[in-house]
């Protein structure tokens, strides 16, 4: 398996897209279709932030992570946020996050990003495996919703 940047395959973007809204869009309820395939357009440049990283495995795409500047609507003061962190069903729980995850971690060491957020609905047990720590718990279009941190 590889972890690339996606602006080295960008035709994944449309794939992506689909995975990330049929996922995230009762979270995103003003977002469509094509709002999501414009964000991940974005992080297609040179910028640290925003950037994706997809997870491929013999020309087969298996899962994708971003860091974005802003990821909710709220709490304007915190950023930047990893985002779009998804694992293909059939390959969860085989490693695939966790490298995707330690991949982005090391892009944001590297470009002196102090310290990352992110939300989650259902998966606050997962992360802090992975050494976040929750700061907040609030409703975020109708869901309650876990916001973390982990400092880097």
């Amino acid at each position: 398996m590889d972890i690339v940047n996606l602006s080295e395959i960008p035709g994944m973007i449309e794939l992506l897209a689909l995975w990330h809204f049929d996922e995230w869009s009762d979270l995103y309820p003003d977002e469509s279709l094509e709002d999501f395939k414009s964000e991940l357009a974005k992080c297609l440049g040179q910028d640290a932030v925003p950037t994706t990283f997809i997870a491929i495995e013999n020309d087969e795409l298996l899962g994708s992570i971003s860091v974005l500047p802003r990821d909710m609507d709220i709490e304007a003061r915190w950023g930047p946020w990893l985002a779009n962190f998804y694992v293909k069903p059939e390959f969860r729980s085989l490693g695939v996050g966790r490298k995707l995850v330690e991949k982005l971690l090391a892009h944001c060491v590297s470009n002196n990003i102090p310290q990352l957020y992110l939300f989650t609905p259902r998966t606050r047990e997962y992360y802090e495996r992975l050494g976040w720590k929750t700061i907040s718990t609030t409703e975020y279009h109708g869901q309650a919703v876990d916001i973390m941190l982990r400092k880097l």
